[in-house]
């Protein structure tokens, strides 16, 4: 099958809407949604069903989420060109001493970073997932997991204090909290990427959404509450009328080019950047710095503050 396909619940379930069709228009080959990446090889998802397809050698590789033009009729099938990307969820690569980056998903709606209750809350990482997921220009959601557990109270308080003005929605795979409004916000064709360290509960999470326990869960390690990777691979599972894309669990989560999320994740700080003396103001000891004025007049919290200029660097 070539050209764009007829929109029908399957096809729209993946995400596809009027937008691909025109870029399609313009691709050679069947359109089809990465669903899983694994040693050179993608998992395709395509409107007569799914096929492993060899990833293509040459340009930036195609990652979970991306949509592709195929020649599946060819032997060995092949991927001819990658759509233009809408959205993208990019980290440093952790792996490369030489500074790039690394592309975790693509094309999803929303980025819901998944924290559970029994998980140390670290503002570090939390501001760090935050700066990702804002500069990836998708939607962003504070997603508390485990909320049956004693202490979801106070978890929520945290968040809502190192992230004033995000949204928070506590959820639970056991008494179902949560799950409803979950999946409204995967209606029509949406897409949602889940980050989180491990042991957060996100295979939890996506069995809950389907219904079962299909995914894949570890055991979560007493004393830190720090879980075994039970996904080693980026993988998209549809839910719903729509779709998540689950990753491992991430411990390391380098910023690459944060401007974008930062200015998203501190707007009042990135507001005030704007009336500083030197368009290329540090904020840390500039005269004219309107970020300076405020922090020592304390309209801006000054441990927001540092946790800003320390990103920055």
């Amino acid at each position: 099958m070539t050209g764009s396909p007829q929109p029908d619940d399957h096809w729209t379930g993946l995400g596809w809407d009027d937008g691909w069709c025109d870029a399609f228009a313009q691709l050679p080959g069947t359109p089809a949604r990465v669903g899983r990446v694994d040693r050179g090889w993608l998992r395709v998802l395509h409107q007569e069903g799914d096929r492993s397809i060899a990833a293509p050698t040459d340009g930036p590789p195609p990652v979970t989420g991306d949509w592709v033009a195929c020649a599946l009729d060819d032997e060995p099938p092949r991927v001819l060109a990658v759509a233009p990307r809408r959205t993208a969820l990019v980290r440093r690569d952790p792996a490369d001493s030489a500074p790039r980056p690394q592309v975790l998903a693509a094309n999803m709606d929303q980025v819901w970073i998944v924290h559970a209750v029994d998980q140390p809350l670290r503002g570090g990482w939390l501001d760090r997932a935050l700066v990702v997921a804002h500069g990836s220009g998708a939607d962003v959601l504070v997603v508390i997991a485990k909320a049956d557990l004693d202490g979801a109270d106070g978890v929520v308080a945290g968040v809502a204090a190192l992230a004033p003005g995000v949204e928070v929605l506590t959820t639970s795979a056991v008494d179902g909290a949560g799950v409803a409004t979950l999946h409204a916000r995967l209606r029509d064709g949406r897409c949602a990427a889940l980050l989180g360290r491990s042991g957060a509960g996100k295979s939890s999470l996506i069995n809950a959404l389907l219904g079962d326990t299909t995914h894949q869960t570890g055991a979560v390690r007493a004393g830190d509450a720090g879980g075994r990777h039970t996904t080693t691979r980026r993988s998209l599972v549809r839910v719903g009328g729509g779709a998540v894309i689950d990753t491992p669990g991430i411990r390391a989560l380098g910023l690459w080019d944060p401007a974008y999320g930062l200015a998203l994740t501190f707007p009042e700080i990135a507001d005030l950047a704007t009336h500083c003396r030197f368009t290329d103001c540090s904020h840390t000891h500039e005269p004219g710095c309107a970020v300076l004025t405020a922090r020592d007049d304390r309209a801006v919290d000054s441990d927001r503050y540092r946790r800003y200029i320390t990103l920055s660097d």
